[in-house]
């Protein structure tokens, strides 16, 4: 299998749009399956992209051991089947998954992922990168199938696997950040805003009612208080917001700037952006010159830029809106 290419027979379709494995599609004993090769080099230049093949390879080693416990498969039906995964001869074998990447966003879509997240992170894991391409759509069923950025954490002490350091990340963000709001900043469907607020009301009343079963988990669990507080907070502002309009507009605001800068900050830490990570930057300053003081009344600025002027805050984003520039992946 590691010497296969895109030219190989046993090679039906190639994808190699992945910034750390090279994808392909086989068919062989027939049926088809889904190859993934490491990159001599992954194109993300960081320390995490560098080794989120290894990271990947242990995950499915973990899940694999989790589908074979009766009591612990149920929770775990999106995951992706490995039939083989090494490091050494940089491989992953699964079988074939008919589906697109995830476009679409319904009752179904969030009941299933949103549901698949909180027993991810009650399970221990915690996973950073819900991009578009990472979660996999037939039409009835979602797939999720890469987890180079997923990693073990302790749900019952610990937001996320930094432990207490960064409570502003938890599994819906990382939803919202790597994928929701990047498709509302596009806005394929051209939707008005007031079609943009409804679509995020209906998000996020399926993420509140999965986020309170996720409270109630914790406490059964015995979940530490600093835990159980901090996701009663997040709960409960969600709560407030989609009790009004006006609420709800500074709350879509809010997270949309969050998300928006968490992702242009990774994709220009990572050194590869895209068009779309230039979209966002625009979105950032055009937020920060019309809404800056929504966003200190609301607490929406963080990582130290609330500690920044309007003026600073402005000539910072638009650097690295450069920087973005000058990190776009080729093609």
């Amino acid at each position: 299998m590691k010497t296969l290419t895109a030219e190989s027979p046993q090679v039906i379709q190639a994808f190699d749009s992945g910034l750390t494995a090279l994808v392909y599609r086989l068919r062989a004993g027939g049926r088809d399956w889904t190859l993934k090769r490491q990159r001599p080099e992954s194109l993300v230049r960081n320390v995490d992209g560098q080794t989120s093949f290894l990271n990947e390879v242990q995950r499915r080693a973990d899940f694999t051991a989790l589908k074979a416990d009766p009591e612990q498969a149920p929770r775990f039906t999106h995951i992706v089947e490995t039939r083989y995964a090494s490091l050494l001869d940089g491989v992953i074998l699964s079988p074939w998954i008919e589906g697109e990447r995830l476009q679409r966003f319904d009752a179904r879509v969030y009941d299933q992922l949103f549901g698949a997240i909180v027993d991810l992170e009650l399970a221990g894991f915690f996973e950073w990168d819900f991009c578009p391409g990472n979660i996999l759509d037939d039409g009835e069923r979602l797939t999720l199938f890469d987890f180079g950025y997923m990693y073990r954490f302790e749900p019952r002490q610990q937001y996320n696997n930094n432990g207490l350091a960064t409570p502003l990340f938890h599994g819906i963000e990382r939803f919202e950040t790597r994928h929701f709001f990047g498709h509302l900043v596009r806005n394929p469907e051209r939707l008005d805003e007031r079609g943009l607020l409804s679509l995020f009301r209906e998000e996020k009343t399926a993420a509140l009612t999965h986020y309170e079963h996720k409270r109630a988990r914790l406490e059964a669990l015995g979940a530490e208080a600093h835990v159980l507080r901090w996701q009663e907070d997040i709960n409960a502002r969600w709560r407030r917001a989609l009790g009004g309009d006006d609420a709800l507009g500074r709350l879509y605001l809010v997270e949309g700037f969050r998300s928006q800068v968490l992702d242009l900050l990774d994709d220009v830490h990572g050194r590869s952006c895209t068009p779309t990570t230039l979209t966002r930057a625009q979105w950032v300053l055009g937020v920060l010159r019309e809404h800056f003081t929504l966003l200190g009344e609301e607490r929406g600025l963080f990582f130290g830029d609330e500690a920044l002027s309007q003026p600073e805050l402005l000539r910072k984003y638009a650097q690295l809106q450069e920087k973005a520039r000058e990190y776009q992946l080729p093609g």
